[in-house]
């Protein structure tokens, strides 16, 4: 078995990055294939459906509520023990979202007042 060059990747290591489009473009036309024809058939690849957000845990949507309640972003932060805004965001995102589909089911009871539902 021959050793592995020092800086060498492997295949799967390759096509996981981000490749340069320029780059890509002229190796096509140098080998003689369609950069267009390869834009359309890449557009048109519908193989990978679309991603959906994971599902928030319990802490997440406990931190969420309370920013709902305060909207104190840096508590929100601290709540969710990061200090980045992306992250925050990003559980802000996922949390909002799940409760828009249903994620959350609340209670409800009517009330003692003029039969309006409560959530219990």
């Amino acid at each position: 078995m021959a050793a592995r060059k020092t800086g060498q990747k492997s295949s799967d290591e390759f096509w996981s990055k981000v490749l340069s489009a320029p780059k890509v473009r002229r190796i096509l036309e140098n080998r003689g294939f369609s950069p267009e024809g390869f834009r359309k058939d890449y557009e048109a690849d519908t193989s990978r459906g679309p991603r959906s957000p994971k599902q928030p845990n319990r802490a997440e949507m406990d931190a969420v509520e309370m920013f709902q309640e305060t909207g104190d972003f840096e508590a929100l932060k601290v709540a969710l023990t990061t200090k980045s805004a992306a992250v925050a965001n990003s559980a802000l995102r996922r949390v909002l979202q799940f409760k828009a589909k249903g994620g959350v089911k609340t209670i409800r009871r009517r009330s003692g007042i003029s039969g309006t539902p409560a959530t219990v």
